[in-house]
């Protein structure tokens, strides 16, 4: 299932007019695979999800200050935090279809007492895992912990001579991780920090923070925030990203975005080809280079899509005036595609059997 996901870097297509200087631009949308940040080794089909943290003490890292008082510390427990965000995981993770099987140990497996250390689990017990829960790679959660604040401020406004309250829940989870494999010695471990807010706000301080979410209720909606922002890191995912062609008045040009209407592709490059080695306006060769770019990004030729959209940045630079918005549009393509060359060769690895 995984090489499938290759295949298809590119699927949505959408469009809409903006309007820039003297030439229109056609904005279109593509889904973009990008690789995950922290790569599962190849053949690593079988995942089990392991709980292996030790529960926060609930007197630890909670505290609230209220308006114009000194912070205090407050008792909150947090002791399923571990499963809500496990859990998420594994609902998203399973909806990605990359892994042949995912199971999970929603209990913890570790027996310390001390919130303070972390005690990843060794090889005899990562194989016993395994064998039992028929997997071949383990994702252990080994520590989750947060900052939980609770604060409230006000800003003044002299418009109206009328104070407005903030109430403010701030939760600041850090998570560590560690991926184990059945029969080799690699462990990967990575820890992660995520930030979740509520904020509220009325003429009456009160009012407030009765809109604020009750306090064990966001510490669960954070966990299950962190469980599904881990997804994107562990896993390939779909990324939404904006590209402009230039609807030039050129006929050429014009009959190539007529092609790009049906998805021709090949049509579309042709004509963009032509109008670039005929047209003797630096612009308007300049707009065919940025269209011949995106065209060969879309068919996945990145190599020849860096060609023209370096083309398409010089052309623009021998102009005696140059518009500032297209010379940094270009600037940032240029980059994104180089991302993309290197996210590329991360997702054969990643995608491998």
């Amino acid at each position: 299932m995984r090489t499938q996901k290759l295949k298809c870097i590119l699927l949505t297509f959408g469009v809409v007019f903006i309007t820039s200087c003297s030439t229109p631009l056609l904005y279109t949308s593509l889904d973009v695979l990008r690789p995950a940040q922290v790569a599962f080794a190849p053949g690593a089909n079988n995942l089990l999800l392991v709980n292996n943290t030790v529960v926060q003490p609930p007197y630890q890292g909670h505290k609230t200050e209220q308006l114009n008082q000194k912070a205090k510390s407050v008792n909150i427990p947090t002791d399923s935090l571990s499963i809500y965000c496990l859990g998420a995981l594994l609902e998203d993770v399973e909806g990605k279809d990359f892994f042949t099987t995912i199971n999970l140990i929603p209990n913890s497996t570790n027996k310390s007492n001390d919130f303070s250390q972390i005690a990843e689990l060794d090889a005899n017990s990562v194989k016993s895992l395994c064998q039992a829960n028929h997997a071949n790679v383990i994702l252990s959660l080994d520590k989750i912990q947060v900052i939980d604040n609770m604060y409230e401020s006000y800003v003044e406004s002299f418009a109206i001579d009328k104070n407005t309250f903030i109430a403010t829940i701030e939760l600041q989870f850090e998570s560590t991780w560690s991926i184990h494999y059945l029969n080799k010695p690699d462990v990967t471990k990575v820890k992660f920090k995520d930030v979740v807010t509520w904020e509220s706000s009325s003429d009456n301080i009160k009012q407030a923070v009765r809109e604020l979410p009750k306090r064990t209720d966001a510490l669960i909606d954070g966990a299950l925030s962190v469980g599904r922002k881990c997804v994107d890191r562990f896993i390939p995912y779909w990324d939404k990203v904006d590209r402009y062609f230039y609807d030039s008045k050129n006929k050429t040009m014009k009959q190539g975005m007529d092609s790009v209407y049906v998805k021709n592709w090949k049509s579309a490059i042709s004509l963009w080809e032509s109008a670039y080695n005929t047209e003797r306006s630096r612009l308007t060769k300049s707009h065919a280079a940025n269209n011949l770019a995106i065209a060969y990004e879309i068919t996945g030729d990145l190599d020849s899509a860096l060609l023209y959209a370096r083309t398409s940045l010089s052309l623009l630079g021998e102009l005696p005036m140059s518009n500032y918005d297209s010379v940094m549009r270009l600037v940032s393509y240029i980059e994104e595609l180089n991302t993309r060359k290197k996210d590329i060769d991360s997702l054969k690895l990643q995608l491998a059997e």
